[in-house]
């Protein structure tokens, strides 16, 4: 199993999985998702520890999102908070991949309703622009914790914003940030503590030029009932309660 794959070619997305709890689940998402219009695809050649999964193109960008059902030799039944491991070059590994935060156009609404009607998300917080035309950005999750997918509005050739990895807390974030320094990799914004989703962040950009976050103590969802805290772009203290990084031009609306 592994958690991100590599390809040539710039920045961006090209691909996402998320986990079917069991065949049921993975039949009741591709009846979903053809009953919603769009073309499934089995996929044929399944990555390792994989058992079986479909893939579709995530509207309106494309972005490939695939359902897997994992192999029952790889199934974990809880991740330790204990865990602890290093790196070949003697750093210290994330605990696990964090959540996905795509480039959703000029709109998240059409990507945000999809994977809550279609898929099953829930939407945790929505940002909407000024004057409440339309949606800037969105925090959606599947299981407890706040979000497991996010998005932000963008340029319509933009497909990922960052790619976070699981910390458990402040200080071993701040050890994966010295090492990171010792390594001449410099951190764009953090460590801090979101308002939207609370969790700790920091943001560091590869040198290929994607952006990824350091994240910890990400909160739970825990009524699941509620609908999702909505916020406005000119509501005041929306940009602090954000956190960095801030696009400037979603701050002036272009």
């Amino acid at each position: 199993m592994f958690d991100v794959a590599l390809t040539a070619g710039g920045t961006g997305c090209e691909s996402l999985a998320i986990a079917a709890d069991d065949e049921e689940d993975l039949t009741r998402i591709r009846k979903a998702v053809e009953a919603a219009g769009v073309a499934v695809r089995d996929m044929s050649d399944c990555e390792p520890g994989v058992a079986r999964a479909i893939e579709f193109d995530l509207p309106p960008q494309g972005q490939k999102m695939q359902i897997v059902l994992i192999d029952e030799s790889h199934r974990q039944h809880y991740y330790s908070p204990g865990a602890r491991q290093k790196n070949l070059r003697g750093g210290l590994a994330p605990q696990d991949l964090d959540h996905i935060t795509l480039r959703a156009g000029s709109d998240v609404t059409t990507t945000m309703n999809f994977l809550c009607d279609v898929i099953g998300f829930r939407a945790s917080d929505v940002v909407e622009f000024p004057g409440g035309q339309g949606r800037m950005a969105a925090w959606l999750h599947v299981g407890d914790y706040h979000h497991d997918v996010a998005m932000f509005a963008g340029a319509p050739h933009e497909t990922l914003d960052h790619l976070a990895w699981t910390f458990p807390n402040i200080e071993h974030m701040k050890m994966m940030l010295d090492q990171m320094a010792n390594s001449d990799v410099e951190t764009e914004a953090g460590p801090g503590r979101h308002g939207v989703g609370n969790n700790l962040y920091s943001y560091f950009i590869t040198p290929d030029g994607n952006r990824y976050e350091l994240s910890g103590e990400m909160p739970r969802c825990v009524d699941r009932k509620a609908g999702p805290k909505l916020w406005r772009a000119d509501e005041p203290g929306i940009f602090s309660a954000w956190g960095a990084p801030f696009p400037e031009s979603f701050k002036t609306g272009s």
